[in-house]
């Protein structure tokens, strides 16, 4: 078997296991295998549909909900996910999301907790101030 057949039986199988970003699975196959034989499974890869950073990034966007938009594309970009995809997939932020994540943080009512637990996750202060007022008014009325 040629180096060509082993990279690309050793990318179906990272693939199986984990989506991967075209830069993350580039680095791992260049660790194993010669330059030309990398380019023409990625090549190979992207043609059939199984290597694409924005299907890679929406996906990693929906299943990490409970973080906020700054940390979602920080978390993107350490997976090799270039810039410009990541704002994409991730988008602005929004009170809706910071809302729905301190719901379920049970320190809500101390203000300054709430809102420092909402810019760990990733939201700008001011999306974090406001789900803390919105999720006072939940409570109240």
């Amino acid at each position: 078997m040629g180096a060509y057949e082993e990279a690309m039986a050793y990318a179906l199988r990272l693939l199986g296991a984990r989506a991967q970003s075209e830069r993350r699975l580039r680095e791992k196959l260049a660790a194993r295998f010669p330059e030309e034989a990398v380019e023409r499974v990625l090549e190979r890869l992207k043609a059939m549909g199984y290597l694409d950073d924005q299907a890679f990034a929406r996906s990693f966007v929906e299943t990490h909900r409970k973080y906020g938009p700054l940390k979602l594309k920080a978390l993107l970009r350490a997976r090799g996910v270039p810039e410009e995809v990541a704002e994409e997939a991730v988008g602005e932020a929004s009170v809706e999301d910071a809302l729905r994540v301190l719901r379920r943080y049970p320190h809500r009512r101390d203000k300054a907790k709430a809102v420092r637990f909402l810019q760990g996750r990733g939201f700008p202060l001011g999306v974090a101030l406001e789900a803390y007022r919105l999720a006072l008014e939940e409570e109240k009325g």
